[in-house]
C-alpha cells in the first residue's frame, strides 16, 4: 500500500471488490463476461461454508450458493466482481434503478470507445438509461471539461457507469487489446454527505480529491432524475491510489427513503471489500467515531482466493463494507 503524503502509513486500502446477489447469473454472465469482458472463475459454496459466509456478509440464508468471481487479468487495480446467485423472488435493492433512493447505485470503469463499446451491450440484449451523454467536471480554475459517458441497465437494477476520459488520464487501467478495463470504482447515494465524511475520512481513512455540485437534465439524463434536481458529488481515493475509489452523491432535493433496508437480503449491490494492513486498529477507528461493527473478526475462505481474516461495518445509512486482512 502506498504511503500518505505525510509518511503514515495507510491503513485501509482502494476499494478491492463489490459483491453482488442476483436472481440471474446466466444474465448477468452475459453482462459482465460477454459484454464487459470480464474473466470469470465458478465456484460452488455449500453447507457450512455456505452458511458462514451468508451470516457474515448479510446474505440470504442458503445452504448452498452458485459463486462467480470476475476479474480483469494484469490490470492492477481493477475491482473484482462477486457474483452470488440468490432468489429471484427478493426484492431489488434500487427498484426501477431508481436514483432518488439512499443506497449503492453501481460500479463504473473506463471505456476507450464508448460507442463501439455500447453496440456489444446492446448486442448482448443491454440498454442504458439514455444513450451516450457528457458530463461537465469543473477544473481548479473555474473552467470545465466534458467526459462521455454511457448508464448501462444491468440485471438486478445495478447502473453500469462507462466512461470515456479521451485524452485525459482514465478513470482506471484499460487493456489496450479490447479498450476497456475492469471496474474502477462503485458509486452511492447517500443521505448526508457531511454525516458520512467521519465515514469515509477517519474510520476508511479516504480522501476526497473531487467536489462539487451539479443540475439534473431530468428524465432525459443518466440518472433519470426531475429536471434541475441539485446533487452533491464527491470522489473519495484510498491515499495515493488512482483506482479502487467511491462516488459518492447526495440529492439535495427529491430523496426518498429506500424501499428496502440496506441491511436486509436483497438483489444488488450487497458488500463493499476493502484490504487493511490491521484489521484490529481499523475496527479500534471504527469504535472511536461509533461506527457499528455489524459482525465481528472472524476467518472466512474466499472462493477462488486465500483465507481471510474479515470483519464488517455499516456506514451511517446501514449498508455493509467488509474490512478483511490477509
Amino acid at each position: 500500500m502506498l504511503p500518505r503524503n505525510d509518511g503514515r502509513p495507510v491503513l485501509v486500502g482502494p476499494l478491492a471488490a463489490v459483491t453482488l446477489t442476483t436472481g440471474d447469473l446466466a444474465a448477468c454472465r452475459r453482462f459482465y463476461q460477454g459484454a464487459l469482458g470480464l474473466s470469470p472463475e465458478f465456484h460452488r459454496v455449500q453447507g457450512a461454508g455456505a452458511r458462514q459466509l451468508a451470516a457474515h456478509w448479510g446474505l440470504p440464508t442458503q445452504d448452498e450458493y452458485e459463486y462467480v468471481r470476475l476479474y480483469r487479468p494484469g490490470l492492477e487495480g481493477a475491482l473484482q466482481i462477486r457474483l452470488i446467485g440468490v432468489d429471484a423472488a427478493l426484492p431489488a435493492r434500487r427498484p426501477n434503478l431508481d436514483s432518488r433512493f439512499d443506497g449503492p447505485l453501481g460500479v463504473g470503469l473506463p471505456v476507450r470507445d464508448l460507442q463501439t463499446r455500447n453496440r456489444v451491450v446492446e448486442a448482448m440484449g443491454f440498454g442504458s438509461t439514455a444513450g451516450l451523454t457528457s458530463m461537465a467536471f469543473p477544473r481548479a480554475d473555474g473552467s470545465t471539461y466534458d467526459i462521455g459517458e454511457v448508464h448501462w441497465i444491468a440485471p438486478d437494477e445495478v447502473m453500469v457507469l462507462g466512461v470515456d476520459r479521451a485524452h485525459l488520464q482514465p478513470v482506471g487501467p484499460i487493456d489496450p487489446a479490447i479498450d476497456i478495463g475492469g471496474p474502477a470504482y462503485s458509486s452511492t447515494l447517500i443521505s448526508d454527505t457531511a454525516r458520512f465524511a467521519a465515514f469515509f475520512g477517519e474510520v476508511l481513512g479516504l480522501e476526497l480529491r473531487r467536489e462539487f455540485t451539479f443540475q439534473s437534465e431530468g428524465p432525459s439524463g443518466g440518472m433519470r432524475l426531475p429536471a434541475g434536481t441539485q446533487v452533491h458529488f464527491q470522489q473519495w481515493f484510498a491515499p495515493g491510489s488512482r483506482s479502487g475509489y467511491l462516488v459518492v452523491m447526495q440529492l439535495l432535493q427529491n430523496a426518498l427513503r429506500p424501499p428496502v433496508s440496506l441491511a436486509a437480503p436483497s438483489r444488488g449491490i450487497a458488500l463493499w471489500s476493502f484490504p487493511t494492513a490491521d484489521l484490529e486498529a481499523t475496527l479500534h477507528r471504527a469504535r472511536t467515531h461509533a461506527t457499528p461493527v455489524l459482525r465481528e473478526i472472524q476467518t472466512i475462505e474466499l472462493p477462488g482466493e486465500a483465507a481471510v481474516r474479515s470483519a464488517v461495518v455499516a456506514t451511517p445509512d446501514g449498508f455493509a463494507v467488509e474490512i478483511y486482512q490477509r
